[in-house]
């Protein structure tokens, strides 16, 4: 009968070999996490900044209210959705309905890196 020897010793890996992908892997998502939580306070508020936009420009038309009345009402809900003060409002008629154009840039910063991100909403209403 054969018998068979087998050496308990570790093959080649030492200790901790193995921490340097958990720790890149834990970097990476923290990065994810990090990224998700600066973009989707922006995003909501440019999407409340739509549907706002949608809503007075309904009332306006149906109600037949004047330009002033509307840009300040717009005005007015780009300041509760979080906006930056440096949007630009374009109000005009076609036919019954009216038309909005929301222009920004909302400026995202990183701990290193900044850019400005442009956005832009546009709303037509027609009045019916």
């Amino acid at each position: 009968m054969k018998t068979y020897s087998f050496d308990c010793r570790r093959a080649s890996t030492e200790r901790g070999a193995g921490r340097l992908t958990v720790l890149l892997l834990l970097a990476f998502a923290a990065a994810i996490v990090y990224v998700v939580l600066i973009y989707v306070p922006i995003y909501q508020g440019n999407e409340a900044m739509q549907i706002a936009t949608a809503e007075i420009l309904h009332r306006g038309a149906l109600q037949n209210l004047k330009d002033d009345d509307l840009r300040a009402q717009l005005k007015e809900k780009a300041r509760e959705s979080g906006l930056p003060d440096n949007h630009r409002i374009e109000l005009w008629h076609e036919g019954r309905g009216l038309v909005a154009k929301i222009s920004y840039k909302h400026r995202v910063s990183f701990v290193i890196y900044g850019y400005d991100w442009p956005f832009e909403i546009s709303v037509k209403d027609s009045g019916l």
